[in-house]
């Protein structure tokens, strides 16, 4: 399906995906919506609409949208194992690259929200789905990149699918197929990635949680303060122990 160097969370015909877009500022909930339709492998349908409608009174489009805390409710409530985590005081790519290679989803959050100098929240949502090994293409251009399904993103004709990112780079005059619909180079996503909010989307919480009690440790900080904050504003800061 995919070129030899590039990882992904699924090698099945990506038409089974079931990718959706999203409408304004919707991204909250179509990329758990997107995420949990991966992890069902097409067997399940679940619908972005029907997850707006279960974020209830937290979702406000004129005002954003939705919480980034909202993502974890709407995944447990559908039966995926996750929780609202923080990657910004760790190795943020040996976690991504450790979870893609469990057929594990990412969401996370680009961009950045701020109160005066705090960081609330990331812009957007979007789903992490594979990353490739360093390759060069055919110009002798270096590469190194991640590949995300982007809810908002479409091609030069308006239309939303997972062909925008495919690309001819062995120069054969066939483009390949790349996972998601859109590709970043490795530093360009994690330089778009300051709040370090991210939500594993694992089959089950009994999954995620002996993944996390092995390979990860939480941050501890002031008692009341810091379970606020981990539960509400920043996810929980996660620390790889490998």
């Amino acid at each position: 399906m995919f070129p030899s160097y590039v990882h992904a969370v699924s090698n099945l015909p990506e038409e089974r995906w079931l990718a959706q877009a999203q409408g304004v500022n919707e991204c909250g909930c179509t990329t758990p919506a997107n995420a949990l339709n991966l992890l069902h492998q097409g067997e399940k349908f679940f619908d972005k609409n029907q997850l707006v409608r279960e974020a209830g009174l937290l979702f406000r489009r004129s005002l954003g949208g939705t919480p980034s805390f909202v993502t974890e409710q709407l995944l447990k409530r559908h039966g995926a194992g996750t929780h609202f985590g923080n990657l910004q005081r760790t190795d943020k790519d040996r976690v991504f690259r450790d979870l893609i290679d469990r057929s594990v989803p990412v969401c996370i959050e680009l961009g950045q929200n701020k109160i005066g100098p705090l960081k609330i929240y990331g812009q957007h949502a979007v789903l992490l789905v594979g990353y490739s090994e360093p390759y060069t293409d055919t110009n002798g251009q270096q590469h190194q990149e991640y590949y995300i399904i982007d809810a908002q993103y479409r091609d030069a004709e308006g239309n939303f699918g997972l062909h925008t990112n495919n690309l001819d780079r062995d120069g054969d005059g066939l483009a390949e197929h790349f996972p998601g619909n859109r590709t970043y180079a490795k530093a360009e996503l994690l330089a778009n990635y300051p709040t370090g909010i991210y939500f594993p989307v694992f089959p089950s919480q009994a999954e995620h949680d002996q993944w996390y009690q092995t390979h990860m440790r939480r941050q501890s900080g002031i008692p009341l303060w810091g379970w606020l904050r981990d539960q509400a504003f920043t996810g929980s800061f996660d620390q790889w122990v490998g």
